[in-house]
């Protein structure tokens, strides 16, 4: 059903997107016509053909344009503003040349070739041509690009009020629930103090906790609500050392790790959420199917991969607002600049992640 709404909402936002640019070009058309209108039989003659053929022109125009701008303003110059990676610009621009390309070919066809052509009417020449597609170029081109400036300042302003709304109810949420967290530490610290020299391990576990729920309110967020890559791994092998502490080390987990940068900031407890799943519905006890998670760093681009095996017989019962929270707030912050898929068969359950960061997630401790 959640798939269902989804994908009749993303269907809805593109029939928006449409329907939008097909009445602005309609009323822009007929504000056109009725200025042909105004200067003469001749003039509508030339722009349009006869009486008869006026109609499909008209009807040809609007269609035509409808999809040249929907293809130039979010396929082209919008991927192109959202992501502003030179690979992308450079793919986007050899697209936007090739398109280019392919209707000035099918124009010249249109006003040369067919019965009651343009050129006919209004005396073109091949040169002529050529300068007005040029200028006509330019010109929707640049109508193309400010629009989807326009499009993803209001899109980055609406995900910052929800991103900073969401911040919000998570820590009214927090505040509400949460035990007073000086209380916990000085209860850990106690116990600690107990255990050192007469339990060891019971110690060491004592202090993983302390420092897991330590990350887990906060404590290493900046006024973004963004930590430091390398904390996060950190706190990542701290939950991972003690459920290996839980089940006596024989959990079977692979870990592969190639980080070039660990001053990226990204936000907390995503990959962790992905891991404690992992912990929770996947079998880690085969050595011949160990958990598996590769995190790699490089290039501006983070990936972060997890599968598990699943885990045979009754099921924890989860409500699934982990994953998406995980959803949600990556949306928020990264929109179009990241990747999340979830796939499962019968035997594995595997995610992945993927996204990119700017130079502003970057931070020189």
């Amino acid at each position: 059903m959640q798939v269902f709404r989804r994908g009749k909402a993303v269907s809805r936002k593109y029939w928006i997107r449409w329907l939008t640019i097909l009445i602005c070009y309609t009323v822009f058309a007929l504000v056109l016509l009725f200025l042909f209108y105004l200067d003469g039989p001749d003039a509508l003659y030339k722009n349009y053909g006869p009486p008869d053929w006026r109609f499909f022109d008209i009807a040809h125009n609007i269609i035509k344009c409808t999809v040249v701008y929907y293809f130039l303003i979010f396929w082209i110059f919008l991927p192109i503003v959202r992501l502003r990676e030179l690979k992308t610009i450079f793919f986007k621009l050899f697209q936007l040349l090739l398109f280019f390309a392919l209707l000035t070919r099918y124009e010249y066809f249109i006003v040369f070739q067919t019965k009651n052509s343009a050129a006919q009417r209004q005396h073109l020449t091949f040169y002529d041509y050529m300068f007005w597609e040029l200028g006509i170029g330019i010109t929707i081109s640049l109508i193309s690009l400010l629009t989807a400036i326009v499009i993803e300042v209001r899109a980055k302003a609406k995900r910052q009020r929800e991103l900073e709304k969401s911040k919000v109810m998570a820590e009214l949420a927090a505040i509400k629930y949460q035990i007073n967290p000086h209380f916990l530490f000085n209860c850990l610290s106690f116990i600690y103090t107990k255990a050192v020299g007469k339990n060891d391990e019971v110690a060491s576990a004592v202090n993983l906790l302390s420092e897991i729920m330590r990350y887990a309110l906060g404590k290493e967020e900046d006024q973004q609500g963004l930590v430091l890559l390398s904390t996060e791994i950190d706190h990542m092998k701290n939950v991972i050392q003690m459920n290996q502490m839980r089940f006596n080390d024989d959990l079977k987990i692979r870990f592969h790790e190639n980080v070039d940068n660990l001053n990226v900031r990204i936000p907390p407890l995503v990959l962790i959420t992905l891991v404690e799943n992992a912990f929770k519905h996947g079998d880690l006890s085969d050595k011949d199917h160990p958990l598996y998670i590769k995190m790699e760093a490089a290039k501006g681009r983070l990936c972060f991969l997890i599968r598990n095996k699943k885990k045979k017989g009754l099921k924890e019962l989860s409500s699934g607002i982990g994953l998406v929270n995980v959803r949600q707030r990556l949306q928020l912050i990264y929109g179009a600049r990241h990747s999340f898929q979830v796939r499962e068969d019968q035997q594995y359950y595997v995610a992945e992640l993927t996204l990119t960061y700017k130079n502003d997630q970057m931070h020189n401790r």
